[in-house]
């Protein structure tokens, strides 16, 4: 079955939900951009001097459509999300399954088991709806396989319910089905994986001409802020109305940080590195204090910066240009430890992960060969190097040793190697071997399979380690970008107002006079407002630079496999590199500038 493309990804969207797009269009969609027409309307004719002009004809168009495609394009966000929650699946559900079928056990049985696995998610969902139409409306396997595959979001999942539907209605064994199936999902699970992380290659393009194009607009609402606004604003309202500008490029360039995050986070491959269960570890519990002690310590700074900025106002005013990102970045530094400490397990987990395939080969060849009990089958593998996940299976053996409960020893091994792929796969592995009663057959699907994602890991960490090159060139072009030029702007806009005002000050200043008064700029007749201004629009692109560092850390972190510890970490760094730009991207503007100055008198 071929993807769907266009209409038919629509169609089969709203025909998901049960509901026709004209039927949304008409109750939904259009009253609701309607309605926030009207209130754009009415808001530009209340606050003229804010919303007004080209800024209210523009919300009046964007804000009404922007919602239109929101709620019409909602379905079909969700179904491209299911499909891509159904796909991340798909090669532990196969390897179920064919690990099922060694032990010679029915279609309909496989399905009753497998859609009570809650862990596959949206893939139980669709599993349950065959089992159903079964059960309930006693439709033929294949019939229902076949039903179900018309409806699935995921083009992989129809593709194997079809050749499965063919496969039973020609007598063919389900056990020589699925040694073929295994191969092709396998295959196909890896092509949609790389075609993922292409189109994240592409999406890193497409970020970085978005944030170029944002970072102009700023540059020039800042050339317009501190060039052509003067004066001092009596109220916030007007306040907002000398900003408006700025704050409707920053805006845009908020509204760029958050979608990118969003579709970032909708392309990449969603697949968690650590263990989720509710065992305790050593590992877990340093993590722990680690944890607790940084957020402590984190709030602590935070209020201290916060009451410093209280206590001298006047100071952080002052010295916000060089300073004011380094007062952002010491709340999150407490952090670093325990991103350090998450990012050490992270290598580790993936060290393991490498070491588990050959293991869980080992592991069930000896358990064929010699057909003993687990913990002698354990002891056979003393003295095999399997890297640093020896240690590991050392422990393993010795609770398994003392024949108390096996189960719960596999559940502290997964603990302990504290990786999702080998927890997932350990249950697998236990479960087919105790069906099947073939460990050699089932390690060796295990070990193929856990083999495949490896090498997709690996890729995957070239493309993370990509992504951070990504975000550490954009935050510095950003800040260098509007930093420069908000230097040059301000110096010269105070020094063409100090000839206005003193024309003696310069050689030839009374000559530069009259050609300076054909300019008909505002602040060389008022140049009061230049400190406020660009204090303000200092301020409003810091905390758009905070927006833009939040966005890519969540980005790398979630392409890396990380938690919030890694996200709150990857935080800190790149705010520390935005603050360490900017001080030395003031100290040479203020040289340079100075010298250029100097020069010129």
């Amino acid at each position: 079955m071929e993807r769907m493309q266009g209409m038919q990804v629509v169609g089969a969207a709203y025909a998901r939900i049960g509901v026709d797009p004209v039927h949304r269009l008409t109750r939904l969609g259009t009253p609701l951009a309607g309605s926030l027409f009207i209130a754009c309307v009415i808001l530009a004719f209340l606050f003229p001097t804010i919303l007004g002009g080209a800024v209210g004809v523009l919300n009046a168009f964007a804000i009404p459509l922007l919602a239109l495609l929101i709620v019409m394009g909602w379905p079909i966000l969700k179904f491209r999300q299911s499909a891509a929650l159904i796909e991340q699946d798909m090669h532990m559900f196969v390897t179920r399954m064919g690990i099922l079928a060694l032990g010679e056990v029915g279609p309909k049985s496989m399905f009753d088991m497998l859609r009570q696995m809650s862990e596959y998610g949206e893939l139980a969902v669709e599993v349950k709806r065959i089992e159903t139409m079964v059960q309930r409306w006693h439709t033929s396997l294949p019939e229902a396989a076949r039903i179900v595959a018309n409806q699935t979001p995921s083009p992989l999942f129809a593709d194997f319910l079809d050749r499965m539907a063919f496969s039973i209605e020609s007598g063919q064994s389900l056990e020589e089905y699925m040694s073929g199936e295994l191969v092709t999902v396998r295959q196909e699970y890896q092509t949609l994986y790389d075609t993922r992380l292409e189109t994240l290659d592409i999406l890193k393009e497409l970020y970085i001409s978005l944030s170029t194009a944002m970072i102009f607009l700023l540059v020039v609402s800042g050339i317009h802020l501190v060039l052509f606004i003067t004066g001092t604003p009596n109220s916030g309202l007007d306040a907002v109305a000398q900003l408006r500008w700025v704050l409707f490029s920053g805006a845009m360039f908020f509204f760029v940080q958050v979608a990118s995050a969003v579709i970032f986070r909708t392309v990449i491959p969603a697949e968690p590195l650590f263990a989720k269960d509710g065992l305790v570890t050593p590992y877990r519990q340093r993590f722990s204090r680690i944890w607790n002690i940084s957020i402590t310590i984190g709030i602590m700074v935070g209020g201290f910066v916060i009451l410093f900025a209280i206590l001298a106002p006047s100071f952080v005013a002052d010295s916000f240009a060089r300073w004011g990102l380094v007062m952002a970045a010491l709340p999150f530094t407490p952090f670093l430890f325990a991103s350090r400490y998450e990012k050490s397990e992270e290598e580790r987990i993936r060290r393991r992960d490498e070491s588990y395939p050959v293991f869980i080969r080992a592991l069930g060849g000896t358990a064929q060969a010699r057909s003993s009990e687990p913990s002698a089958t354990m002891k056979a593998l003393r003295g095999i190097d399997f890297g640093i996940l020896s240690a590991d299976i050392e422990r393993l053996e010795r609770r398994l040793a003392t024949r108390i409960d096996s189960d719960r020893a596999w559940d502290y091994f997964s603990a302990e190697v504290n990786s999702s792929m080998s927890s997932r796969f350990n249950r697998i592995y236990i479960e087919g071997a105790q069906t099947s009663g073939l460990p050699a057959d089932v390690a060796d699907i295990v070990s193929q399979t856990t083999t495949n994602l490896n090498s997709l890991r690996k890729r995957r960490m070239i493309s993370a380690g990509s992504m951070w090159g990504v975000a550490l060139g954009t935050l510095i072009a950003t800040i260098a970008s509007l930093d420069i030029t908000l230097h040059i702007v301000v110096t010269l806009g105070q020094s063409m107002a100090g000839i206005i005002t003193d024309p003696t000050s310069v050689e030839g200043g009374r000559d530069l006079l009259g050609d300076l008064a054909g300019f008909g700029i505002p602040v060389l007749s008022d140049s009061t407002a230049v400190k406020g201004n660009t204090l303000s629009f200092q301020i409003i692109i810091s905390f758009l630079i905070l927006s833009q560092i939040a966005s890519m850390s969540f980005v790398t972190t979630r392409l890396r496999g990380g938690k919030v510890a890694g996200t709150l970490g990857q935080m800190a760094i790149l705010t520390w590199t935005a603050a360490i730009t900017r001080l030395i991207v003031d100290l040479v503007m203020s040289f340079a500038v100075g010298s250029f100055i100097g020069a010129g008198g």
